[in-house]
């Protein structure tokens, strides 16, 4: 394979580069995105996963893409279960995850953090029986999930900087001038297409 750019993470990491002269998505790399649903939070849990995907690419750049299922799920139930405050778990979140790229970063893997990508807003009865077929209930509304990711990349900058670990921070590439979405890069209730691909080859991977 000649792209020498990798994406790795959960479903977004698969839309957001999938079919890409330049950047291959996950499902390449492993026949199909063993990392579809984990959160950035436990990605050391999935550490085993993780590797057989990294092992062979210690020579590649490669994208790390996770958060929007702690944005849609993991950081709201986690506040009402614990009783924490959303800032609080959305630190601590950020923390975990930066650090543990950090150290895989020292091993020798070239990863370049994405933020995360805006939130859908799920509106209609079509999105109403996509929600219903999902594996784990939504925990957020929206006002809530566009929050939550505006911290959560907020503090992954902040970590990103600290620890010197690269921020592809696109985002507002990704949405109008009301913060949603644009229109014309969504490619369903969740994901947006492979024009993220694009932005990150034209503002961070240029030249």
């Amino acid at each position: 394979m000649q792209r020498k750019i990798f994406a790795v993470g959960d479903s977004h990491s698969r839309r957001c580069f999938e079919n890409h002269p330049q950047i291959a998505d996950s499902r390449v790399l492993a026949g199909h995105n063993k990392l579809d649903g984990k959160t950035a939070f436990n990605i050391e849990r999935h550490e085993k996963k993780l590797m057989r995907i990294l092992t062979p690419l210690q020579d590649k750049e490669l994208i790390f893409c996770f958060g929007e299922v702690d944005v849609r799920l993991h950081i709201k139930y986690k506040h009402e279960q614990l009783g924490v405050a959303v800032e609080e778990l959305i630190a601590g979140t950020a923390k975990k995850y930066i650090s543990y790229v950090a150290r895989l970063r020292k091993q020798g893997y070239r990863i370049h953090v994405f933020n995360v990508v805006p939130t859908g807003d799920f509106l209609g009865d079509d999105a109403e029986k996509w929600k219903k077929g999902l594996q784990y209930p939504f925990t957020a509304t929206y006002k809530e999930r566009k929050h939550y990711t505006e911290l959560l990349n907020a503090a992954y900058a902040a970590n990103c900087e600290e620890l010197q670990v690269p921020f592809i921070d696109i985002y507002q590439n990704l949405v109008d001038e009301t913060g949603k979405r644009k229109k014309e890069l969504v490619f369903d209730f969740a994901h947006l297409d492979n024009s993220c691909a694009d932005f990150v080859m034209d503002s961070y991977f240029k030249g």
